[in-house]
This record gives C-alpha cells, sequence and structure tokens, in this order.
C-alpha cells in the first residue's frame, strides 16, 4: 500500500496557499487533514508575528478536536508538529515511514519535502498536537 503522503514532495512553496500544487507550511497541513483526514482547520496566514501565530495555530488544531500532547510525547503518524525557534515558526505533519520518522513540510527555500524527524526539529522548540483516538 502506498503511504498518503507519497503525493506531496517537490511541490513549490508559495506564502498564503492550501494546494494543490503549492503551499506554505500552514496550508499543507490545512489540505493534508482535509484531504486525508476529513478535518477542517480555519486558515491561518503565517507571518511576522510568531506568538499571533502560535496562538492562532494552535487555536485552529482545538478548534478541530486536537489537543497539545505532553512535552516529551513521541510524534506518530499524522500528527501536527509546531516548531519553534527564537528566529522562526514553522508546522507540519508527523509520517511514519518504514518504522522512521519524519516531517513533511513546505519551506520557503525548498518547497515541500520529506525530511527525518531529527533534521526537521533540530534546534527546535517542538509541540505535537494530535486527534483523540
Amino acid at each position: 500500500m502506498t503511504h498518503w503522503a507519497v503525493s506531496y514532495p517537490g511541490a513549490a512553496y508559495r506564502s498564503g496557499c492550501d494546494g494543490p500544487d503549492a503551499f506554505d507550511c500552514w496550508g499543507l497541513v490545512r489540505h493534508v487533514f482535509r484531504h486525508r483526514f476529513d478535518v477542517e482547520f480555519p486558515p491561518v496566514i503565517i507571518g511576522d508575528d510568531g506568538v499571533d501565530n502560535v496562538r492562532a495555530i494552535k487555536q485552529s488544531a482545538r478548534v478541530s478536536g486536537m489537543r497539545p500532547l505532553p512535552d516529551g510525547a513521541l510524534p506518530a503518524d499524522g500528527d501536527i508538529v509546531i516548531m519553534r525557534s527564537r528566529v522562526r515558526l514553522h508546522c507540519g505533519v508527523v509520517l511514519e515511514l518504514a518504522g522512521r520518522t519524519h516531517v513533511l513540510h513546505a519551506a520557503h527555500e525548498l518547497g515541500v519535502v520529506r525530511q527525518p524527524w531529527r533534521d526537521a526539529t533540530e534546534g527546535m522548540t517542538v509541540e505535537l498536537w494530535r486527534k483523540p483516538a
């Protein structure tokens, strides 16, 4: 069986877009959850104010039934990952492929990519959100 995420890598990055040919990071999360998990998130434009962006993303996830996981929780397929550093806010979707954890995300310089968990989250504060079972 082909994993649901194989068609996304290679799509272009474009601010404010949620597919199908271009995405920003939250637009990719919205698109994946809309088409794969039948969950609709309100739009959020990722801008310069990281605090407001994080608040808006969390509110959007909460309204859609997602819940934050405690610090130190292990990521699982389909989780939303919010990654923050002092200068950057980013988000993506956790993928489990062949027993390895990856992050599917839309990056300015790369477009949509699938990266190993450690590479995608290195140097970032990570927060995971999951839809209750």
